[in-house]
């Protein structure tokens, strides 16, 4: 393919935006309505029949009239011939983004699990609207699901699996299909409905809260597809505590090796997924399509990945509760702190030529330096940053050491065991409390489930 290249006398290519097993798609523009568009070049093989390629257009026709907002619009498809060479092309609505391989890519760990609910959301609602069509997509993966910067969820390539198991599109003339999420029926070439489809989404739902597909990668495609075929897949939670047995469970349902074991149909799916509060609908139902507006369909640039899921919110089960708890003592030791740094100050301004000036300053510096670091600590970790979590709980240790000392070195200095005088009351009343409350600030810090909350951060 080259820049320039015009295809059906229609559409101009204008850059290639990425490459796969299947095809390349480029950025071009249709210059007959003037539009920027995306078209996927399918290279199809001598061994490719015309019954095939009309069977592959039908279905494309019919995704292509489905015109749900989470799947991809597809305007146009058409054949090609260009230096001997048999092409078919799709041209498709450009979209900003890219695509979930790339996201998950970057985080190994999962992602937070507010952010699953939602996109997962979007999947099912748009495979739904397929299979009431009768269209089954037969290649969900990672990189078939599109993400645009608006934080919308497209499923692209609808169609496209079945052109090449039908007439061998790929290079190499083997089968489509992602051995990585492919069904047990699929393997075998049983016949495939939409539960082949909630298979595969059970897999991208395995990876998207985990970081990790269930199947060990690690060995050849062979046994990728034996252990599809026999093996019993590790429930999420097992790798990721935080998942609760519900979610967990839904996922395994989903890799049943049996299609009649696996939930019936994608709207099923979503209403365990939503589970006993449902978010995104107040009725119950299944969550509304999000509607995309159309001036925001189109554009040419890959922006980093959307951020389109709400902060959850601080339940207990997930942390929320011992972060809470970290957060409010080591704000409630800030008071204290500044009794502490103001009577110091007023003791070095009442007797300069008498007090031990260098031991106070220390004092002043390291409760003011203290009072910061809390301060900061606890905005982080309410924002769910680890960061916080561990400001906290180092400063809350130095703090405990610090009220406690403080006793100790007023007596060692000259001053008397009594409650008399302002300077007695802060440094045998205040600050020994002070230090009691930043010791239970650093335990609430390094609970594990402390840690867990921070996990979730979108």
């Amino acid at each position: 393919m080259r820049s320039g290249l015009e295809l059906a006398g229609r559409y101009r290519l204008e850059a290639p935006l990425g490459q796969g097993g299947m095809g390349d798609v480029w950025r071009g523009v249709d210059q007959r309505l003037r539009r920027p568009v995306a078209v996927k070049i399918l290279l199809l093989s001598a061994s490719a029949d015309g019954a095939g390629v009309a069977r592959f257009r039908r279905e494309a026709e019919i995704a292509a009239a489905l015109n749900h907002p989470g799947i991809t619009t597809v305007f146009d498809i058409d054949e090609h011939t260009d230096g001997g060479l048999h092409l078919l092309f799709l041209v498709m609505e450009l979209m900003r983004g890219r695509d979930l391989a790339s996201v998950l890519h970057e985080r190994p760990g999962g992602l937070p699990l507010a952010q699953v609910t939602d996109w997962a959301a979007q999947i099912l609602d748009a495979l739904s609207a397929a299979h009431r069509h009768g269209v089954v997509h037969r290649d969900i993966k990672p990189a078939n699901l599109f993400l645009t910067d608006d934080g919308w969820v497209k499923v692209c390539d609808f169609g496209i699996s079945r052109l090449a198991d039908a007439t061998k599109i790929t290079a190499t003339g083997s089968s489509a299909g992602t051995p990585l999420y492919m069904a047990p029926e699929q393997i075998e070439g049983r016949t495939v409905d939409e539960r082949t489809d909630l298979y595969a989404f059970g897999c991208v739902l395995y990876q998207m809260l985990t970081g990790t597909t269930w199947v060990d990668t690690g060995s050849g495609v062979g046994a990728v597809l034996y252990q599809h075929l026999n093996q019993i897949p590790a429930p999420p939670q097992s790798v990721r505590p935080d998942i609760d047995d519900r979610l967990s469970s839904l996922v395994l349902d989903l890799l049943a090796k049996r299609p009649d074991d696996r939930p019936k149909d994608a709207a099923t799916v979503a209403e365990r997924l939503r589970g006993p509060d449902p978010r995104p609908s107040s009725s119950g139902g299944p969550a509304a399509p999000r509607q995309i507006h159309p001036e925001r369909r189109s554009g040419d640039t890959l922006p980093p990945a959307p951020q389109t899921a709400g902060r959850p919110t601080m339940g207990i089960k997930h942390g929320g509760g011992t972060a809470t708890a970290a957060i409010a003592l080591a704000l409630l030791c800030l008071p204290g702190l500044l009794v502490m740094i103001l009577q110091v100050a007023e003791l070095l301004l009442r007797f300069p030529g008498d007090a031990p000036v260098t031991l106070l300053l220390a004092n002043l510096a390291v409760s003011v330096v203290e009072g910061y670091v809390l301060a900061k600590g606890a905005l982080l970790l309410f924002r769910q940053r680890t960061a916080g979590r561990w400001m906290i709980a180092a400063t809350g240790g130095v703090v405990a050491v610090h009220g406690m000392s403080a006793g100790a070195q007023y007596l060692l200095t000259g001053g008397r065991l009594s409650m008399d005088t302002p300077a007695s009351m802060v440094v045998f009343v205040v600050a020994p409390l002070t230090a009691v409350v930043a010791a239970a600030a650093m335990l609430m810090a390094v609970l594990p489930s402390t840690g867990r909350w921070c996990l979730r951060r979108s």
